[in-house]
């Protein structure tokens, strides 16, 4: 049975409740868990794509979480989940910024997880830290050590939105922001740069700068996501889905699908995975504002 949420915030929530809860699946973590997204306000929005809440108990079980090109904040409110790093399991600190992911990061559920996170943009990291942030790709920093410290004692979204405007020390790139949507919907780098006005070589400086990877790397990202995307909409296979997204043959797809999972399609569509529950439901809901 779900349960109530804890009282987090005033935030409109972003679609409707049949889209946004935790949907049954055989999955342990799933049978428990509360998730639910929330659009951020005008201002933020220049940095935020989305914040979500996640609460519940799976003791002890194991998922992973995938690539998505987007960095988070994380705010644990409850016991941080554990991540395994070098062959341990190691408690995650209880607020964080954990940069782009290149590769799949196994998480392991804490007894009870009470979380508030914030999706930034892909840019939106670098925007609040005024840094290049290549550095934090495949990263976990403690809040404190971004200078980011007063956003931990923080207890809901509204005081998070309003402590992440008041700390913003960057500025926007609308060249590399452009080239981000650009490259969610096409891999094609050398096009992006001309249509931009600037070299391949130029674009891929700054974009490793504002999003922590190559523009390359971050558009296989963006099309091996948009796989989910597919299937969710058409009701397909796998097969189908990645033809549809660009992939040039089997080979292609599962090579992403090993980078960026560590699993095969088959393999990863037939378990019970969070990434693949997270990539098939929630990272497809829309975002609305407040009134």
């Amino acid at each position: 049975m779900v349960r109530k949420p804890f009282e987090y915030c005033s935030l409109q929530a972003a679609g409707n409740s049949s889209s946004t809860s935790i949907r049954r699946t055989a999955a342990a973590i799933l049978a428990d868990m509360y998730y639910r997204e929330f659009a951020p306000c005008e201002d933020a929005g220049r940095l935020v794509e989305r914040y979500w809440v996640l609460e519940g108990a799976a003791p002890g079980n194991v998922q992973r979480v995938v690539p998505d090109g987007r960095p988070e904040l994380i705010l644990n409110l409850g016991e941080p989940f554990e991540s395994f790093q070098n062959g341990n399991w190691e408690t995650q600190p209880r607020c964080f910024l954990a940069g782009q992911l290149t590769g799949p990061l196994l998480l392991r559920a804490p007894r009870i997880a009470r979380v508030l996170g914030v999706r930034f943009r892909p840019g939106g990291a670098a925007q609040l830290l005024g840094m290049p942030v290549q550095e934090l790709t495949d990263r976990v920093v403690p809040a404190s050590d971004l200078g980011l410290t007063s956003l931990a004692e923080r207890a809901t979204l509204p005081e998070i939105e309003c402590g992440l405007l008041a700390l913003e020390r960057g500025r926007a790139d609308w060249l590399v922001d452009e080239a981000a949507h650009m490259l969610a919907l096409s891999p094609d780098v050398g096009a992006a740069a001309s249509l931009l006005g600037v070299s391949a070589r130029q674009l891929e400086r700054r974009f490793k700068a504002r999003i922590g990877m190559s523009p390359k790397y971050f558009a296989r990202i963006r099309r091996f996501q948009r796989v989910f995307h597919v299937m969710e909409a058409a009701g397909g296979g796998w097969v189908d889905a990645a033809a549809d997204c660009g992939y040039y043959d089997q080979a292609h797809l599962i090579r992403d699908f090993r980078a960026f999972a560590g699993e095969t399609p088959s393999h990863l569509l037939a378990g019970d995975d969070l990434a693949r529950h997270f990539l098939s439901h929630f990272s497809k809901t829309q975002p609305s504002r407040r009134g």
